[in-house]
């Protein structure tokens, strides 16, 4: 696949093929933004790019996406390209050992020897000080290719080693003309995707919407005045939500619809509600909540969207929050 055929992130696409046609590539990269927003797939187009055997040349470097090389990449079995995904177990020292090993030897077919490391910030401290020392003494003809959606969960000595480029999201119109060209998705489902997946392509082309608003629906429930009315059944429905390992999925859910909540509270652009189809609750929640009190929540929610990272108790967070959601409502609710 050429670099024009991916669609948005031009501005990492022009700098990649400006530092191949310079014979300026950093022999260590860190691609680095939100989940299935297209870094692997910009990684994988890269290292068909320098490995590709177009006769002539393609000029910018490109991959011509059709020679040997192009192909053998694309499924997996080159020779000079590896890609292995983190996952934090055990056996991740020896393959991240494994990396150095690779580049013993020059490139057998290829320009060089590629390793391309996804959820490079799940490593476990020894292998990340394993792959540490493999960045620090590049052998010739390598290039490591770290793609992370958490770059500051990498240790800092890796990431001041690398060349970071950052993959933002892409325009939400975009993201929903495609939806609509690549699966014929109804104007509906696209633009629910679309704004779901806050600009994530990668996210959009596999998610499905049913299944998406079937989820939100279950968690939404903890924000109706029903739910929020005893304190016992709030802990209860917490309680079931961690057990089923489902915080982190409701936390995100609520965290859209605080952002939604204070969207209408202000009078924002409601093309970009996720929540659209349940404007009417919105609404009713809007006028009962004073603006600092929504922003209070909003503030809250994206803190312990954080905190989601720093392993802190998902269920207390959750617990926490929709406490403090209905002692800002039970005054007029009662």
């Amino acid at each position: 696949m050429p670099f024009n055929a991916i669609i948005g992130h031009d501005q990492p696409k022009r700098f990649l093929q400006a530092a191949m046609q310079r014979d300026r590539l950093a022999h260590a990269l860190l691609f680095h933004g939100d989940e299935g927003i297209g870094k692997r797939l910009v990684a994988t187009v890269l290292a068909q790019a320098v490995n590709c055997e177009a006769v002539p040349p393609l000029d910018p470097p490109d991959a011509c996406g059709v020679c040997r090389s192009c192909h053998q990449i694309e499924i997996g079995v080159h020779p000079d390209v590896t890609i292995i995904t983190a996952t934090s177990g055990k056996g991740e020292t020896e393959e991240t050992r494994e990396i150095e090993s690779r580049f013993i030897y020059r490139p057998l077919v290829g320009v060089r020897k590629i390793v391309i490391l996804n959820n490079a910030d799940l490593l476990r401290q020894e292998a990340a000080n394993a792959l540490l020392k493999t960045i620090e003494e590049p052998p010739p003809d390598s290039l490591i290719i770290l793609v992370s959606g958490r770059p500051d969960s990498l240790l800092a000595t890796i990431r001041s080693r690398c060349q970071e480029i950052r993959f933002a999201p892409l325009p939400l119109e975009t993201v929903k003309t495609t939806l609509r060209e690549r699966r014929s998705l109804s104007e509906a489902d696209a633009q629910f995707l679309a704004v779901v997946s806050g600009g994530r392509l990668g996210f959009a082309l596999e998610a499905d919407a049913e299944a998406l608003r079937a989820e939100r629906a279950a968690f939404l429930q903890l924000v109706s005045r029903e739910s929020l009315e005893s304190i016992a059944g709030l802990f209860a429905i917490c309680d079931a939500i961690g057990k089923s390992e489902q915080a982190e999925a409701a936390i995100g859910w609520l965290a859209a619809w605080f952002r939604d909540l204070a969207r209408v509270k202000v009078g924002g652009d409601r093309d970009r509600l996720i929540n659209m189809d349940r404007l009417e609750e919105l609404d009713a929640q809007a006028a009962r909540l004073p603006l600092e009190r929504i922003l209070e929540l909003s503030t809250f929610v994206e803190s312990m969207e954080r905190g989601l990272d720093r392993n802190l108790n998902k269920v207390l967070l959750l617990e926490a929050l929709l406490l403090r959601l209905r002692q800002f409502l039970q005054p007029k609710a009662a």
